[in-house]
């Protein structure tokens, strides 16, 4: 996170601007297909024998509803990495840790399911190349049945108006003036960190 503040205080300083986009997976943990993931593990340099714990672990995972004293039928779990686990957000990463390789122009930080890609902006034609990038990542939420939660999905612009309208499937991306961000707020005007602003 303070990589990118220093790029972005560098970038505002030499006179860019920044489009930042604040990505949200719908039902994040929820919706990682398990041979999907499996294929994903199995192109890793993970050890062949910790890639079939992990198999072993998910296959055969069952679930059932229960509301107060009436119990659903037991069903197979398809799709999600565990919940409530440390396994859960690393096999979450390792499923989106290509994400980067599909943008061209733009910078893109992960952390668990919190994402975000950025741009330094000195033309219209920056803000085009950046919409080819969220169309790219869209093209990896088709491929890999991982889908955005496009109207949580964020566009901030830092230090500059912008005209390009930024979408995704069709759908515009709301602005946002003021986002915390892993615990600090990013505002289009400033970046503020416990109280310290940086300009």
């Amino acid at each position: 996170m303070l990589s990118a503040f220093e790029t972005w205080t560098k970038w505002t300083d030499d006179g860019y601007g920044i489009d930042i986009v604040y990505l949200d997976y719908r039902k994040a943990f929820d919706s990682v297909s398990h041979p999907t993931l499996m294929e994903k593990l199995m192109n890793t340099n993970i050890d062949s024998a910790v890639v079939k714990w992990i198999a072993e672990l998910l296959e055969g995972r069952r679930m059932r509803v229960k509301v107060r004293v009436e119990l659903s039928d037991w069903i197979l779990v398809l799709s999600g990495v565990p919940q409530g686990s440390v396994l859960g957000p690393l096999l979450f990463l390792i499923f989106i840790n290509d994400l980067p390789q599909w943008i061209r122009d733009g910078m893109m930080l992960l952390f668990a399911d919190d994402t975000k890609t950025y741009r330094k902006i000195m033309e219209v034609e920056d803000e085009v190349l950046f919409q080819q990038d969220l169309d790219s990542l869209l093209s990896w939420t088709r491929k890999w049945c991982l889908k955005f939660n496009v109207e949580k999905c964020k566009i901030m612009r830092v230090a500059h108006s912008g005209q390009h309208e930024y979408d995704s499937d069709g759908v515009k991306l709301q602005e946002a003036h003021q986002e915390r961000d892993l615990g600090v707020e990013v505002s289009s005007r400033k970046v503020k960190v416990k109280g310290w602003i940086l300009t």
